[in-house]
């Protein structure tokens, strides 16, 4: 292809084959400019034996550009494998080694490499996220700096031998506003290094086209011509709420990015035909995944009046037939509830309850049911309480949901939380936290 449009259009063609919405977006990579031309210039360094990292802030896409070339590479035949490593603060180089090691196999004498004549394409997530020592130092990189400086490591135990490490190639990202702002320059120069800007609104679009237009095929047609404009919608609220909200010393996790976005369309995408029957049962499901993703991450009821009024604005805007004042209204707009149990404790089907008497009702008879089979909670549920409740069913029902509650003591965190797995049919383990609980 000799102009960009035509390799665009080649990567495309066969995406909506490719994609199955019942697994997590994170699982597939959306070909578009941005995507194609970063990937492409580094399976190029890649080839000439050059080490890329990718560079920027949390939620632009730097892992899942790697990964989506990375299961190109070693899909499609090309003689290579993949190994995954995250680093996180607690990462040394024991663990790293261990973990480089994992996969490669000795060969004669002293040289070790990945199996047969492959090649061991080792991705380093958040390079720059180990701890520094008293010296400065970190221990993991060194080891990296070390392998990239002179080919070897050596053994750990008693003998201290000699490993010429061979066949193996890095690919790294880093984040430089988390972990320390620099990693040795000694092991940078190693490396072809690319900035990873946020992808812009046409890119989103296309990426997030493509699997709702997938997924929404099935239903009715007045539904599927509603997903250009949910898409349009949750772009602009995005956009707003970056804007409306930023990140300060006493708001330090206000900072929204591409994942929150894509967690909205995720809540989208287990919609089913039996549940999203009309228009406007869509809408409601965007409105409630929104809330769910930025409301309830706001610190007091100001900042959740800010947002639902930006919320009303953009859903008169974009959807002025649908009559969805009474979810916006002040100071007590009417609940809008999803959740996996509606219509049982049994049923996994994402649909609406129709007001708080049903979600009361369900709740008792879960309560009533985790009270026959464990530890009897003597729980009050009043309208917060079971909207909680709610809320954390969601999170732990989905692909990678990790749920932080914050709250004084007695409010109810774990009494919820215990209620909400049992919903879920999870069994639930209690970590006691002591002033002698440590990484041993």
């Amino acid at each position: 292809a000799n102009k960009p449009e035509e390799w665009i259009k080649m990567q495309t063609k066969d995406i909506s084959d490719t994609l199955d919405t019942s697994k997590p977006i994170q699982n597939f990579t959306v070909p578009t400019t941005d995507t194609i031309s970063t990937q492409f210039l580094m399976k190029k360094f890649i080839g000439v034996n050059i080490s890329p990292m990718l560079v920027g802030n949390a939620g632009c896409g730097k892992t899942q550009i790697t990964k989506g070339l990375l299961n190109d590479m070693t899909q499609n035949g090309d003689d290579y494998l993949q190994q995954t490593i995250n680093f996180n603060y607690y990462t040394d180089s024991t663990l790293l080694q261990s973990q480089l090691e994992s996969l490669l196999e000795k060969k004669a004498g002293k040289t070790y490499a990945p199996l047969g004549k492959y090649k061991l394409l080792q991705f380093i997530d958040d390079l720059n996220m180990p701890q520094q020592d008293s010296y400065e130092t970190q221990t993991a990189i060194s080891l990296l700096r070390q392998h990239k400086d002179y080919e070897h490591w050596y053994e750990r135990g008693t003998k201290w031998a000699i490993r010429d490490i061979k066949n193996t190639q890095y690919i790294a990202s880093m984040n430089p506003t988390a972990g320390s702002f620099f990693v040795d320059p000694r092991l940078q120069r190693w490396f072809w290094i690319a900035a990873i800007p946020f992808p812009e609104q046409s890119s989103l679009n296309t990426i997030f086209a493509a699997f709702l237009n997938k997924h929404f095929s099935k239903f009715k047609g007045t539904i599927q011509e509603l997903v250009p404009q949910v898409i349009k919608a949750a772009l602009t609220l995005h956009s707003a709420i970056e804007s409306n909200f930023r990140k300060t010393a006493a708001n330090f996790h206000y900072e929204f990015n591409v994942r929150h976005l894509t967690n909205i369309f995720q809540g989208l995408l287990v919609a089913r035909p039996e549940a999203i029957k009309e228009p406007d049962n869509l809408i409601k499901l965007w409105v409630h995944e929104s809330e769910r993703i930025y409301g309830d991450r706001l610190v007091n009821a100001e900042h959740l009046v800010q947002y639902r009024a930006l919320a009303a604005d953009i859903v008169k805007k974009q959807f002025g037939k649908f009559n969805l004042n009474k979810y916006f209204q002040q100071p007590t707009p009417e609940p809008l509830i999803f959740a996996y149990f509606v219509g049982g404790l049994d049923d996994k089907l994402y649909d609406q309850f129709a007001g708080v008497d049903a979600l009361s009702g369900r709740l008792r008879d879960a309560l009533r049911e985790y009270n026959e089979l464990n530890a009897a909670m003597d729980l009050v549920l009043f309208d917060d309480a079971m909207k909680h409740v709610c809320k954390i069913s969601r999170i732990i029902s989905c692909s990678s949901g990790h749920s932080l509650l914050v709250g004084v003591g007695g409010s109810g965190k774990q009494s919820l939380s215990r209620l909400a797995s049992s919903i879920c049919q999870f069994r639930t383990v209690g970590i006691m936290i002591s002033s002698t609980y440590g990484l041993n």
